[in-house]
């Protein structure tokens, strides 16, 4: 039976993975808990949680470009405060591996559940912690260290959010709708990033001044509010089904290695792999959202509203897409439907240069929304189908390695695209080759991580039967 497809769910014990594989309870014959939360209220618990952090995380960015030069690097020229400001955002990125390894040794070892909690709560924490911050004005240099500091916190919670939060949807889910639910996830990353660039724009209307005063802690102190609600609904869910199935089947074991020392061990290729096939849905998302919206505004003389109007418009296209193409996913096989979305972006890496070129908004609107249609697309399933080449016991550590692996390269994907632009006379042609490689090369190392993970679920060839002696 294929990986997409599965197989029904037996009423006590649960015998298939995430992809309808062979899963724990074939390994060991004790029976899964009967009680589980319902799937529509698991995802939703995934999708609130992980727009929490995605909406911290987007108004980290925002007013790091808007107000921290001035709050925390005043003694610095404009450019040189924005440019320290930006570096902050990249310790973030230095700290989600880490928060992988953190957090999968604790969603793999004591729960998918825990993890959950205490990645949403810490990242709320230090959100809340940053509204509350005094400015350089007030504590001189202890401000940006303390700022840095806190970003680290952040960054360790964002890296444990997002593996868990498929993880909790997909085990929770019907075998056949599998890609459908744990896609929540990556509609809560659109999500966040809408509520965040609105909450922005909204406190930005009280004037700059006022913004640099105090209305740009707003957006940081709300967090509390959806912190809350987040830790409400998950603390009511119940432990992932499989999870309570390989740790029984672990406890009738010898003691296992650590998950991260396992995923060294044993699935490193898996790892890297993955990371590859990630690799389009995080660095092409940064170069739309980062390089074209830098381009259309620098180069193509686009204002800041506009370049800002055509990047909501791409959010809302994801996040309407995400889940139609998961639907398809479960229909047709994740693996087919995600490789057709990194294809797409080969199709579209030149066109979305030229529709841009045209200096109209709509053709501006065009330019963002295609490639994120296409990133829609191959993000919808691909967390899904990621969690099936990893075994049970270190999923959550092998996924969230993978994935934040992969923004560990990606958040470098916007400055490589203004390196090759500008390098070679202000020419986006670059650029878009840069684009369409990422794309080939997510797409090879999809193919050979769903080929790795047929051949390991394929049934043993019997042993040639011996001759009996006349």
């Amino acid at each position: 039976m294929s990986a997409e497809r599965g197989t029904s769910p037996a009423t006590t014990t649960d015998r298939t993975d995430p992809a309808g594989g062979p899963g724990p309870a074939d390994r060991d014959s004790r029976p899964v808990p009967r009680r589980r939360s319902k799937p529509w209220k698991v995802a939703t618990a995934s999708l609130i949680g992980t727009s929490v952090e995605w909406y911290d995380f987007g108004i980290y960015a925002t007013a790091a470009a808007l107000v921290f030069p001035e709050l925390f690097f005043p003694d610095v020229n404009r450019a040189l405060g924005t440019l320290m400001s930006f570096a902050t955002l990249f310790v973030g990125a230095l700290g989600r591996p880490l928060g992988a390894i953190v957090f999968g040794h604790i969603g793999d070892r004591f729960g998918r559940k825990p993890a959950l909690i205490w990645s949403m709560l810490l990242m709320g924490g230090a959100t809340v912690c940053i509204g509350l911050l005094p400015t350089y004005d007030a504590i001189g240099v202890t401000a940006p260290v303390l700022l840095v500091a806190i970003r680290m916190l952040q960054s360790l919670a964002v890296g444990g959010e997002w593996g868990g939060a498929v993880l909790f949807a997909v085990e929770h889910a019907p075998p056949r709708r599998k890609a459908f639910f744990g896609s929540f996830p990556q509609v809560g990353d659109g999500v966040g990033y809408f509520l965040s660039t609105g909450v922005f724009a909204l406190v930005a209307l009280a004037g700059h001044d006022a913004l640099v005063d105090w209305a740009w802690r707003i957006p940081f102190l709300l967090s509390a509010v959806l912190v809350l609600t987040g830790f409400l609904i998950r603390r009511s869910m119940e432990e992932s089904p499989e999870f309570e199935a390989a740790r029984a089947a672990e406890r009738a074991e010898e003691k296992q290695a650590a998950p991260f020392v396992a995923v060294l061990r044993g699935a490193w290729k898996q790892w890297l792999l993955a990371s590859g096939a990630f690799l389009v849905t995080v660095g092409g998302y940064y170069v739309v959202v980062t390089f074209m919206s830098t381009y259309a505004v620098g180069s193509l003389g686009f204002t800041d509203s506009q370049a800002a109007a055509a990047g909501t418009a791409a959010s809302v296209v994801v996040i309407v897409a995400i889940p139609l193409a998961a639907i398809a996913a479960d229909r047709y096989g994740m693996s087919r439907v995600t490789l057709v979305g990194m294809l797409l972006h080969l199709v579209v890496a030149a066109p979305m240069f030229w529709l841009a070129d045209t200096r109209s908004v709509p053709g501006l609107w065009l330019a963002m929304c295609l490639p994120m249609l296409a990133s829609a697309i191959a993000y919808a399933a691909i967390g899904t189908l990621a969690s099936t080449w990893f075994e049970p016991r270190v999923r959550y550590t092998g996924l969230s390695l993978a994935f934040q692996t992969a923004g560990l390269v990606g958040t470098a994907a916007p400055t490589a695209a203004s390196w090759l632009f500008s390098s070679s006379g202000d020419s986006w042609v670059p650029v878009a080759a840069a684009f369409a490689g990422m794309a080939l090369l997510s797409s090879v190392c999809l193919i050979a991580c769903d080929r790795g993970r047929r051949n390991a679920s394929a049934p043993a060839a019997p042993a040639p039967r011996r001759e009996s002696a006349s």
